[in-house]
């Protein structure tokens, strides 16, 4: 099985909208990234757009992405730390780690729309504002969402049994689901997970389950 993870490419580079390669830098917002960098040297300025290509590592701190965020062909680790994104995060197929909030959770970014994580491995997200949905399905890491803030649904369905890879590091009952002190509009819906535990508490409303 091929392991996903929320978020990964925009093909897009014209003559009028350079892309970035490489070195992190700050940007003019009308600038298009393609991301492949390293956690010691993470991006921090204004794109237009980010796109993760296949096989690379992609790290947002202290930045903003004024469309969408995708990786949707195999990324590596994708880190989206203290970033507002203002239209999308989508990732798909990420092989390691996804993670979508602040550094430390100590105050919490914005995302537009919706964040969909599906088919990719170790998922954390938290304190992140999002105005409609966050989506994760599919995966096959750890799995935790704490102190979103979510206008209509929160879906952790139809994800898969817990498949250890090395770095995971150790934690009782690795192969629950957390949701932890998260709010939505609508509805927070946790099934289908091939009988992971679901560790909830104090999320509104009540998890369906």
């Amino acid at each position: 099985m091929k392991k996903s993870l929320c978020a990964a490419l925009l093909a897009l580079a014209t003559a009028s909208v350079p892309a970035l390669v490489g070195t992190p830098a700050h940007a003019a917002p009308g600038q298009t990234l393609i991301c492949d960098n390293h956690r010691n040297n993470p991006y921090t300025g204004t794109y237009k757009q980010v796109t993760v290509p296949r096989g690379a590592s992609c790290f947002l701190a202290n930045a903003h992405v004024l469309g969408n965020f995708k990786a949707l062909h195999g990324a590596v680790n994708v880190y989206i730390i203290a970033t507002p994104v203002d239209r999308n995060i989508h990732i798909k197929g990420a092989t390691r780690d996804v993670k979508i909030g602040p550094r430390h959770c100590r105050f919490d970014p914005t995302v537009g729309n919706n964040i969909i994580v599906t088919r990719s491995h170790n998922v954390a997200i938290c304190f992140s504002t999002v105005k409609d949905n966050i989506s994760v399905t599919r995966n096959d890491g750890r799995i935790m969402l704490r102190n979103n803030k979510v206008g209509k649904n929160i879906r952790v369905v139809d994800n898969l049994p817990y498949a250890h890879q090395p770095g995971d590091g150790q934690h009782p009952n690795m192969d629950a689901i957390r949701l932890r002190d998260n709010t939505a509009g609508r509805h927070i819906t946790v099934t289908r997970n091939n009988g992971r535990p679901l560790i909830a508490d104090g999320n509104s409303p009540a998890v369906n389950s």
